[in-house]
């Protein structure tokens, strides 16, 4: 049964179904797709109650917003999208969950796009299975023709049914197949920009200071006028290429005037490390982070060894000295939502991350050593590179962690 879009009456679930679908849905909100995300669990729980009660009413942008997200009743819709977000994750995570059953459930739970009214779909009830069983031992009676066409027409109709089960089966290889033969570089992005709408570029600033000591400086909120790097410059324009290419709209957010809740809308991709403060703080809880102690107080420290790590030789000059980059893509706790971080000990390694990210070459190194799955995965990845005369080599993994 699928519950249609008119709501009627008639789209009433009997008692059964009802609470196969109380059952699906505790079952999904406590599987891996969906115990991460409290916005997430909140958002389907919301909404498959309020279909169960028929409360379509409440099903609305404007009404989620303010029950769910505590967004005042009269919030502006059209430049807060946190429902329209929060429910295409919603859509991403069904898909992911039903993708990965290993045996049909009694009913599937869906949130059509462009809706936030559910559809529960119940390709094989048990109910139904039982009748057919039923219909199939009772004997036919000689004496009244009109016995035999009904049972054939019963007979068909699980044969159809069989068939139709057969066909979903076969799509879900087809598409399974499909995915597997994805590129290094498209598996890595997929979960970035599967909603295609905004994604953040936000890089740190420096700026120019002649007091106490001339030279450059991590710039604040303050400056209206940062300064970028001619290797951040690079950076988003590489990375602005695969977005676009992707189906969604890069924007460039300055770090140090960027506020936390732009970070719960969009997915953010963070650029630069020592002068971008959002870096430095979301790896921090990370295995690999930036460190600013100890004797080389710019470094990629290893929380399960933090004896080691990555830094620059301060023997040698800047400008051929290897640079050292955090290469990370991970669902953040903090944000509810994907970040992506490219970031060097200096300017060359952030530049480099960012070719790296672009370059199928590079990418299925990585895959190799992460696995064909490791689209799917929290991924770490440390880089190093070399730097001749002040321009960016070629990047080099010395480590990878995936979970």
């Amino acid at each position: 049964m699928t519950m249609n879009s008119t709501h009627s009456p008639a789209d009433r679930l009997t008692p059964i179904q009802e609470a196969a679908v109380r059952a699906e849905l505790e079952s999904i909100l406590k599987s891996p797709h969906f115990s991460s995300s409290k916005r997430c669990q909140d958002l389907l729980e919301f909404v498959v109650n309020g279909a169960l009660n028929q409360e379509f009413d409440s099903l609305t942008e404007r009404f989620i917003g303010a029950r769910v997200f505590g967004r005042p009743i009269e919030y502006e819709t059209a430049t807060d999208a946190i429902v329209r977000v929060r429910a295409n994750d919603v859509r991403r995570r069904l898909s992911q969950y039903d993708l990965e059953q290993k045996k049909p459930s009694i009913v599937r739970i869906t949130l059509t796009s462009g809706s936030y009214v559910p559809e529960f779909h119940f390709p094989s009830h048990p109910a139904g299975a039982a009748l057919e069983e039923h219909a199939a031992h009772q004997p036919v009676d000689a004496a009244n023709p009109a016995s035999r066409p009904a049972w054939r027409s019963r007979k068909w109709l699980v044969l159809a049914i069989a068939a139709a089960v057969c066909l979903l089966i076969a799509a879900g290889l087809l598409i399974t197949h499909i995915r597997a033969r994805k590129g290094p570089v498209e598996s890595f992005w997929a979960p970035i920009l599967q909603n295609k709408g905004d994604i953040l570029l936000c890089a740190g600033g420096n700026t120019f200071l002649q007091n106490p000591v001339p030279g450059f400086f991590t710039a604040s909120k303050e400056i209206d006028y940062p300064y970028f790097s001619l290797q951040t410059e690079v950076s988003t324009a590489l990375l602005s290429t695969v977005i676009e290419r992707g189906g969604a709209t890069p924007q460039f957010r300055f770090a140090a005037s960027t506020p936390l809740p732009e970070f719960h809308e969009h997915p953010i991709i963070l650029l630069n490390a020592y002068n971008n403060q959002w870096t430095l703080r979301l790896t921090d809880p990370l295995r690999y982070h930036f460190s600013t102690l100890g004797s080389h107080p710019q470094t990629i420290q290893d929380q399960q060894h933090p004896e080691g790590g990555w830094h620059r030789d301060p023997s040698l000059p800047y400008e051929n000295s290897d640079d050292y980059a955090l290469l990370a893509r991970f669902w953040d706790n903090t944000t509810d939502n994907w970040v992506v971080v490219l970031a060097g000990l200096g300017r060359n390694g952030t530049e480099a991350a960012s070719r790296f990210v672009v370059d199928e070459h590079y990418m299925q190194e990585l895959r190799s050593r992460l696995g064909r799955d490791f689209g799917h995965l929290n991924i770490e990845v440390v880089l190093r590179v070399s730097v001749v005369d002040g321009k960016t080599g070629s990047p080099q993994i010395m480590a990878a962690y995936a979970w």
